[in-house]
């Protein structure tokens, strides 16, 4: 009898079958993504990727078409090379539905302490398992945390120096916040409603083409694990250590360098481009961020 092609698992929403999970393992140095308990396996996933896969929009400086496509993603990631907040979620969330956590694609309105209206720009995610929801986000780049966040009100945690809080707002609203020089800043507001594939593909195109886009104006590079923090903005490099915090201009010269340190290593001819963009020559009419 000839085998009912509808008997296949039909392709997932998110696209979760086109992620090998034994290439994604070797990327954030884990050996072994298996059975264990939900919540400490958790948090050594966030941990480990947010330490392994940097912050990076090198891309839209670039005016490099960056695709969402899961495999795609992935294949970058890999390079080595980091992504902005959809790539990095959205290859999270395939990851988690591969071992079996319920995961709702989830938007968010960057704040960083301004206010006034903002765009539903950023993705994270809220992530089940049993009676346990956590907000995930290996994505937000400065600030961001590094292992997840328990999901209700009021609820805290210490991380390796910061601390967050999540604080539920008029429903149904609900915002990430971090403690610094005595006060609580808001790193972005959400609500927990999940969204189409869709939605992200409109804000994806939003932040790699309009503009007035801050991830194309200037290299926004960040690493984040327990002992260091590396941030980059523009060509003001800043390592936290110990509390310690060391600033220093990147230079022509030590660009290569600086971008290994994230892990970030270009092909020639990229480099050649992004040198050009970031250190014009005379006559090359480019501007310095």
């Amino acid at each position: 009898m000839t085998p009912d092609v509808y008997d296949e698992d039909p392709p997932s929403l998110w696209g979760r079958e086109q992620v090998e999970l034994s290439v994604y393992a070797r990327r954030i140095g884990l050996r072994d993504l298996g059975p264990g308990d939900p919540a400490e396996r958790l948090r050594a996933l966030h941990r480990a990727h947010v330490g392994a896969i940097p912050f990076d929009n090198l891309d839209l400086v670039a005016d490099v078409p960056v695709g969402l496509g899961p495999a795609e993603i992935l294949r970058k990631l890999s390079g080595p090379r980091g992504g902005c907040c959809h790539e990095h979620n959205l290859l999270f969330g395939c990851v988690l539905e591969h071992l079996g956590y319920g995961v709702d694609r989830i938007a968010a309105r960057v704040r960083l302490g301004g206010e006034g209206p903002r765009p539903r720009t950023h993705m994270a995610l809220r992530v089940r398992q049993g009676p346990h929801t956590w907000l995930c986000d290996v994505g937000f780049g400065v600030r961001g945390f590094l292992e997840p966040l328990p999901l209700h009100n009021g609820a805290t945690s210490h991380q390796h120096g910061q601390t967050f809080r999540i604080r539920a707002l008029s429903p149904p609203s609900w915002s990430v916040e971090v403690h610094q020089e005595d006060h609580w800043t808001a790193l972005y507001d959400f609500t927990l409603e999940p969204r189409p594939p869709v939605d992200f593909v409109v804000a994806h195109h939003f932040l790699a083409t309009h503009p007035r886009s801050m991830l194309r104006r200037a290299p926004l590079l960040q690493l984040t694990t327990p002992e260091t923090r590396l941030h980059l903005r523009g060509l003001d490099l800043l390592e936290i250590q110990a509390g310690e915090r060391h600033t220093r201009r990147m230079t022509r010269t030590s660009l290569e360098a600086d971008l290994a340190r994230f892990g970030i290593r270009l092909s020639p001819d990229r480099l050649i481009d992004l040198t050009r963009r970031l250190f014009p020559l005379p006559g090359e009419g480019e501007e310095t961020p």
